[in-house]
């Protein structure tokens, strides 16, 4: 590509809000697109890199909102195997590939929103590079479950917070065994002659940002030094790449029935398989012998009437024979003896994490079985 081709391409995808130098004198940008600093993002990056080692040599990072590529750049730059940058906007994604392509680089862009993290699809990264993305989250919390499943490891964030020098206390509401403590967040107006005006959205105190984090399942968050005093830098740290069964916000399951009887005489002992794969992205815990640990998760049995109106809620259950990870599969054997009296019933099969949730109140699909007892 000769430097006018360069040159073309830089004018044909403005504006730019990376500067980005591809060498030989050119520069990505030359004038501030919004009011930033006509060197952004060094200065930002400059704060974040202390949070990283000087290697990711053989790691994998993942740069969400990656914009034009610059943070990207600079992972790929110091070793790692894999970077990835995904962002929800088709020109900013046109950018990051004309850089690459221009700078000989190794690395993967993708069109995607924070939302469509998945790393059942994505698989899960070492670092995840969250910069300057958090305020632009219409969905705040949704946004943060699915940086902290596609992190294996460590999530840096960079975001604007609310203005210190304008915050207000944390505070426990509540009496008795309700209280909890309130950290401040604002929501962000946007007039309409607002520039970004329907991207910006929530600001938190440092403190809701961290209880944020350690709420969707970071063991250890680490606040280092803003890149102004109304941003922080935040460093998110996982001791396992999945949480187990007892954050129920990230169970799933698919169940299909392999075998048993449609029908029986009363009394007769039956037996069902079920095949139970964990979509969701927690640890399945085995549990114990009685499966009355908070959190083991176990196959339960509903018995319906004909009109599915339960008969008995937990009719039988069938404990794990190990744990279970996200994307695996157990085949589970269930036995119990079928109802005393004769007639039509429906059987219905769900998993639950014990004290906590049934998956079906969590939006699993409950395969349902009709029973006639002679």
């Amino acid at each position: 590509m000769t430097r006018e081709d360069i040159l073309a391409e830089l004018k044909r995808l403005e504006p730019w809000f990376h500067q980005i130098d591809l060498g030989d004198g050119l520069y990505t940008k030359t004038e501030s697109a919004i009011g930033e600093p006509l060197e952004h993002p060094r200065p930002t990056w400059e704060k974040v890199k202390v949070c990283l080692p000087e290697t990711l040599a053989g790691q994998t990072v993942l740069d969400v909102g990656c914009n034009a590529g610059f943070y990207a750049i600079e992972a790929k730059r110091r070793g790692a195997a894999r970077v990835l940058g995904i962002d929800s906007q088709r020109n900013l994604v046109s950018q990051a590939l004309f850089v690459r392509d221009v700078l000989g680089l190794d690395i993967e862009y993708r069109r995607l929103s924070v939302y469509d993290l998945d790393p059942h699809e994505l698989g899960q990264f070492d670092v995840t590079l969250a910069l300057g993305l958090l305020y632009h989250c219409k969905h705040l919390v949704l946004a943060l479950e699915k940086l902290f499943t596609v992190t294996r490891k460590l999530l840096i964030l960079e975001t604007a917070i609310y203005p210190p020098d304008r915050l207000p206390d944390s505070f426990v509401y509540g009496d008795g065994g309700a209280q909890r403590t309130l950290h401040p967040l604002a929501y962000i107006e946007n007039p309409s002659d607002a520039k970004e005006a329907i991207y910006n959205w929530f600001l938190p105190g440092v403190a809701a940002l961290c209880a944020l984090l350690k709420n969707v399942g970071f063991d250890e968050v680490e606040v280092f030094p803003g890149v102004q005093s109304d941003r922080a830098v935040v460093a998110c740290h996982k001791i396992q790449p999945y949480p187990d069964s007892r954050m129920i916000s990230y169970l799933g399951a698919r169940l299909t029935l392999i075998s048993g009887p449609s029908s029986s005489r009363a009394g007769e002992e039956l037996r069902f398989r079920v095949r139970a794969e964990n979509v969701g992205y927690a640890r399945w815990l085995r549990g114990s012998q009685d499966a009355s640990e908070k959190g083991a998760v176990h196959l339960v049995a509903h018995l319906l009437g004909a009109d599915q109106e339960p008969l008995s809620w937990y009719y039988a259950g069938a404990l794990l024979a190990d744990d279970v990870a996200p994307g695996e599969t157990a085949e589970i054997e269930i036995r119990f003896s079928a109802p005393s009296l004769p007639g039509q019933f429906v059987l219905a099969f769900d998993m639950v994490s014990e004290h906590l949730a049934w998956f079906e109140d969590l939006g699993s699909e409950v395969p349902k079985h009709q029973l006639i007892v002679a």
